[in-house]
């Protein structure tokens, strides 16, 4: 017979605001207008990264949004 457990969703969603800090989100279109998932990155990697694709000329092609998250940051190589 399985125990029943009582859970406070409430505490975890607490906790798991604590532990989430501030990154953007980056997507890259195509020519066909299609959006890539590049990555989750850090405010500061995030600039990194923006430069560089502006020295690539793509800046035009890319979406970025803030979040909050628990994430790890995702790699992209230059």
């Amino acid at each position: 017979m399985q125990s029943l457990q009582n859970i406070d969703y409430q505490i975890q969603i607490e906790e798991a605001l604590k532990r989430a800090k501030c990154k953007k989100v980056f997507y890259l279109y195509d020519e066909s207008g299609n959006r890539q998932l590049l990555g989750v990155f850090s405010m500061k990697k995030a600039s990194q990264i923006k430069k560089c694709l502006q020295n690539k000329k793509l800046i035009d092609r890319l979406a970025e949004f803030e979040i909050r998250t628990t994430e790890p940051d995702s790699s992209f190589k230059y």
